[in-house]
């Protein structure tokens, strides 16, 4: 992205992050935060990059939910997206919704690789349309721009004006660094305990009968 033309750039975020609306499992931070890098730098835009930040997001969330909603009793049991979402893992995301319902939409976006498998429930579940497009609208408006900015403020560290400022900066993106890592250590941690997560039955499951060929 760093020879992107500043007039097409923030297209190019917006369709790297719509690639994720026909199940390419792209996450959207290694879109977003490279992206608020090439705005610190003058490569693209501000305001033009964080709405297509922004819509890219909600676009390709509606349309996997949609492709989900439609067509999910035929590709639960194609190969290629039981690697994609895990049977196991869509029904650890569908006893979420039964306890949490439209909030698991919010919760996910602050859990590593659960958008994906939550925005797949949502739709096979036929979660009402405007409740979700509600749901994630509100969250991405928050996340969005954080992940923009975390990419700003990243490549504004490594141009401090003199070294105290560049150490104190480099402190600081440490400190995020160590959070996130620690954060995600934790939620690992979590997952390995032997804990059983629970799940919705494997019954649920059965409402998408495998087709004949």
């Amino acid at each position: 992205m760093g020879m992107v033309d500043p007039t097409w750039g923030p297209w190019v975020v917006f369709g790297l992050l719509l690639l994720s609306g026909i199940g390419i499992p792209l996450g959207e931070d290694i879109i977003i935060i490279p992206a608020g890098m090439l705005v610190q730098q003058g490569a693209l835009p501000l305001w033009p990059t964080i709405v297509a930040a922004y819509f890219g997001v909600i676009c390709g969330d509606i349309l996997w939910f949609t492709v989900c909603s439609k067509l999910g009793s035929r590709l639960v049991h194609k190969k290629w997206f039981k690697r994609l979402v895990h049977p196991k893992r869509m029904l650890q995301v569908k006893y979420q919704f039964d306890v949490r319902g439209a909030w698991v939409v919010v919760l996910a976006r602050f859990i590593p690789a659960s958008r994906t498998t939550t925005i797949t429930v949502a739709g096979m579940m036929h979660m009402n349309y405007w409740k979700f497009i509600a749901a994630t609208t509100s969250c991405v408006l928050l996340t969005a721009p954080m992940q923009l900015f975390a990419g700003w403020w990243i490549a504004e560290s490594l141009q401090a004006k003199s070294t105290v400022e560049l150490v104190v900066r480099l402190i600081g993106l440490v400190m995020v660094v160590v959070a996130v890592v620690w954060a995600y250590r934790l939620w690992s941690s979590y997952r390995s305990s032997g804990e059983k997560v629970p799940r919705a039955k494997a019954s649920w499951l059965r409402y998408f009968p495998k087709r004949k060929k």
